[in-house]
């Protein structure tokens, strides 16, 4: 079998832990940079496509279609849990480069999308690939380094979305030089990653070990007992439990936290500021929500050291998200209806909101044995799109229906007190090493 003689043959391959760090990190990175592209073009690129659909692009229409926009894009992510599974049998850093390639150049034909429809497939497959990337990387990143730099590394792996967030806000000042298009059309820049990943970074040894393990006669397995134990005795209780738990922060971070830049174009405008200060007002605010979610990721692996348990550190930032979202949502943008106290609220709602991704970064690994692990965190980030693919369409629909952002926002945002249940149903492994 042609895995079988790659893994004999690399058996003596290595890697250092910062050479798979920044692997993982730069995948991520540029993932981010994808990802944050839409949110910072959304308004232009609606009114565009819209007109060219014959349809009105008023508030509510780009409220609307930005919301059905979001959720194909977060359905695409949840079907990459297929990528998890390859990533068991194939390897991580084989399916991590095609995961790559895939949300590279899926990024690059939203720039030459024709219609809402054509813009809507292209997000769906940059979706797709970018969910993909998550579930070969982090599995990759924990497998390859010491157990004693473990929690540091993965906890600093999800620093690189909102360095790529920064770029995705970099590349938004661009708007005004190059259109929407061509803000799109740099999305393919992070394909070029692939080459050095193929040519330097080997699969993790742990990986190896598990896929050379002997198989029975006629089995078309490649590693470990297959997927049923994942929903099986204890272990089923693990996987709903981080499926539920992945549900409820995406679900608020793509409903909340997203939509700050579309919030702040719409007030600005609707009070007469032109487009362009608009656009770059919005830019400014990325900065500092990006800059709060950077701030919770450095300081990751001593909130997720010092705090203690797993479960009281996501507990403690699914609060916290809660309270930012109202604060920033309900306070500042409705009832004092002020743009200015909206913006410098923005850096703490990014340090939980997404900020709390970079627990669940050194948390989800460690839930699943390694003949699983990419395919079980996959699953439950996976699913967990599905579910929280219903809350940028819903967001939408409401602001169309209330002519409402910080209303509708305000609403969604109680999914965290939701998610407070499965944190408690979900295993502790603090202190614990990666299981084999």
């Amino acid at each position: 079998m042609a895995v079988t003689k790659d893994v004999a043959a690399a058996e003596d391959a290595s890697v250092s832990p910062a050479r798979a760090f920044w692997a993982a990190w730069s995948g991520w990175m540029l993932d981010g940079f994808d990802s944050g592209l839409y949110i910072f073009v959304l308004v232009p690129a609606l009114i565009d496509l819209l007109h060219s659909g014959g349809l009105d692009a008023s508030k509510g229409n780009i409220a609307r279609y930005g919301g059905y926009l979001f959720s194909i894009f977060m359905l695409g992510w949840a079907c990459s849990m297929f990528w998890g599974w390859m990533a068991d049998r194939f390897g991580r850093v084989r399916i991590m480069c095609l995961t790559i390639l895939m949300y590279s150049f899926a990024t690059a034909l939203c720039g030459v999308a024709w219609s809402l429809t054509s813009f809507a497939v292209f997000r769906f497959l940059a979706g797709f690939g970018v969910g993909g990337e998550w579930a070969a990387g982090t599995p990759m990143l924990q497998e390859s380094v010491p157990e004693k730099m473990r929690i540091r590394l993965a906890s600093w792996l999800h620093t690189a979305t909102p360095i790529g967030g920064l770029l995705a806000v970099s590349a938004s000042f661009l708007v005004p030089l190059i259109g929407w298009r061509g803000v799109f059309l740099l999305g393919v820049l992070p394909a070029l990653l692939t080459v050095w990943l193929r040519r330097s970074v080997p699969e993790p040894k742990v990986w190896r070990r598990a896929v050379a393990q002997p198989q029975p006669a006629g089995s078309r397995r490649l590693a470990g007992p297959g997927l049923g134990p994942l929903f099986r005795g204890p272990q089923a209780r693990t996987t709903w439990a981080a499926a539920g738990m992945m549900a409820c922060i995406i679900f608020g971070l793509w409903s909340c936290t997203f939509w700050a830049p579309t919030l702040i174009i719409s007030k600005l405008t609707a009070a007469g500021t032109p487009m362009a200060a608009a656009q770059r007002t919005a830019s400014f605010s990325g900065l500092l929500l990006n800059g709060g979610t950077f701030v919770a990721c450095g300081l990751m692996p001593w909130i997720a050291t010092g705090i203690g348990p797993r479960r009281r550190a996501a507990a403690i930032f699914f609060i916290g998200s809660l309270v930012s979202v109202l604060a920033a949502y309900l306070l500042a943008a409705m009832l004092i209806d002020s743009v200015t106290l909206f913006i410098w609220l923005l850096p703490p709602l990014g340090f939980f909101t997404n900020g709390v991704f970079a627990l669940f970064t050194l948390w989800l690994p460690e839930l699943f044995p390694t003949a699983q692990r990419s395919f079980g965190a996959g699953f439950a980030f996976s699913l967990g799109r599905v579910l929280g693919a219903v809350g940028p369409t819903l967001v939408g629909v409401t602001v169309a229906l209330t002519g409402s952002y910080p209303l509708a926002i305000t609403a969604v945002s109680l999914i965290y007190l939701i998610g407070l249940p499965a944190i408690a149903m979900a295993p502790e492994t603090a202190g614990r090493p990666l299981p084999a």
